[in-house]
């Protein structure tokens, strides 16, 4: 008999186990540029990890950054410092696909930056700027319906 008492307290542990796990992969999918800083590329020419006491929820993801000051500068203008191609593969955009862009495989041009899927996207941009853009920017509206990929372990979270 003691033992059927005790099976409501199991079930409702296991059921909070459940959703601490839920929770947090939904937190892990949220975060923006895994955990990177986005202002940084633009201060510090570099990217950097922000730190989650200053972070910020803006269009669907929370974005990290170094310091209160870069958090104020994103909040005073997001689409300056927002990564093209909503986090994507600059490079893969322009071939019509949709690849998870990496944040430590950047390029910051005419202002704004771009994201690759692999160490090679960057020097592929900066060959073809022009060319580049023009295509990922006709492929956005197409490329931004489509499904998203699965998350590669070295993207997700830490």
């Amino acid at each position: 008999m003691t033992s059927f008492k005790k099976l409501p307290v199991l079930a409702g542990l296991v059921a909070v186990f459940i959703l601490g796990v839920v929770a947090i992969s939904e937190a892990q999918e949220r975060l923006a540029l895994k955990g990177y800083d986005p202002v940084a590329y633009f201060t510090e020419h570099r990217p950097m990890l922000g730190d989650a006491k200053f972070q910020h929820d803006f269009d669907g993801s929370t974005y990290r950054f170094a310091s209160e000051k870069h958090l104020q500068l994103f909040k005073a203008d997001p689409d300056r410092y927002m990564p093209q191609y909503n986090n994507w593969c600059a490079a893969s955009v322009a071939k019509g696909e949709k690849v998870h862009g990496n944040p430590e495989w950047w390029l910051v041009v005419d202002g704004r930056l771009y994201l690759f899927g692999k160490p090679i996207g960057p020097g592929l941009m900066r060959a073809n700027i022009a060319t580049m853009k023009n295509e990922a920017d006709q492929n956005w509206s197409k490329v931004s319906k489509m499904p998203a990929p699965p998350t590669p372990d070295y993207m997700k979270a830490n």
